[in-house]
């Protein structure tokens, strides 16, 4: 019989789109990974995957293989978490993707908990930047609090809260003699972009034809406006003692902009107990 070892590739290449970055996920060299798929081909005299193509493409054959691969590996992740329950055990690490938008100050309630709860769990806390989806399809995190879900049939996600993204400007910018500013006003003055943590089309906000100037982290953005240097979004939490002393104005007129939030896992991936402790929590929070 196949181990699951190798199974788990097939799903990695068929998830990741590339024997490359099966590698990179799982940690093995690629001519490891090729054994693998090799290993699974020739023991079931099957092929899966069309090497004659740019990426590797399942063929029909594959395409059914997978469906069974998928629900072999989720009962077996299934069982382990089930034993490990049983014997009291729960996650070494658990690695959580937080969005940048969101504030901190709503997860650490919850991280008080766990440090009580789960004192033996090491927590990995990644901040990013329009990324938590590709990061839950890459396996470098486990759950992951995110403003985009576009996998839709590979990501289970909750909506639970929101967050006000009003555009602004600092108190000295041009644009704020404007009685009604509208798009082309702004359109000469650089727009204040957070970058994605990967390479990512999913821009929130981001006008095509704006002269854009690009920063990694919200503190940045923020300061970047404050200085007059540009125009942009920032989460209105952040900005909330800048507005009331005029520090930054408000240039969006009527229009609301809410960045929604969602808990966020792999549907083929179940969660131990110290991560389905993180997703039930945030789902209860929109059924209290």
């Amino acid at each position: 019989m196949i181990g699951f070892e190798h199974l788990q590739v097939i799903e990695s290449i068929s998830e990741l789109g590339s024997f490359r970055k099966a590698s990179e996920s799982l940690h093995k060299a690629q001519s490891a990974i090729s054994y693998s798929v090799k290993l699974v081909e020739e023991y079931y005299e099957i092929k899966i995957f069309n090497r004659e193509t740019y990426r590797p493409e399942l063929t029909e054959d594959g395409k059914l293989i997978l469906m069974k691969i998928k629900e072999l590996l989720k009962q077996a992740n299934d069982f382990d978490n089930y034993a490990k329950e049983i014997k009291g055990e729960v996650e070494l690490e658990l690695r959580i993707g937080v969005t940048a938008l969101y504030p901190l100050e709503k997860i650490t309630c919850l991280l008080h908990q766990f440090k009580k709860e789960f004192p033996q769990t090491n927590i990995h806390l990644n901040i990013e930047v329009l990324s938590g989806e590709k990061m839950l399809l890459n396996k470098q995190i486990d759950i992951a609090l995110i403003e985009n879900v576009t996998q839709v049939d590979k990501i289970e996600y909750v909506e639970f809260d929101s967050v006000k993204m009003p555009l602004l400007v600092a108190r000295n910018h041009p644009v704020v003699k404007i009685k009604k500013v509208r798009e082309k006003n702004l359109l000469k003055y650089p727009q204040i972009i957070l970058k994605s943590t990967y390479e990512n089309p999913h821009n929130f906000g981001v006008l095509a034809d704006s002269l854009k100037w690009y920063v990694t982290d919200t503190s940045s953005k923020k300061t970047l406006i404050m200085e007059g240097l540009g125009w942009g979004r920032l989460p209105e939490h952040m900005v909330e003692k800048e507005l009331v002393d005029g520090d930054l104005i408000r240039i969006d007129n009527d229009e609301k902009v809410m960045a929604k939030i969602n808990v966020a896992k792999l549907k083929s991936k179940s969660l131990g107990p110290v991560a389905k402790r993180f997703w039930e929590y945030y789902v209860n929070l929109i059924l209290s």
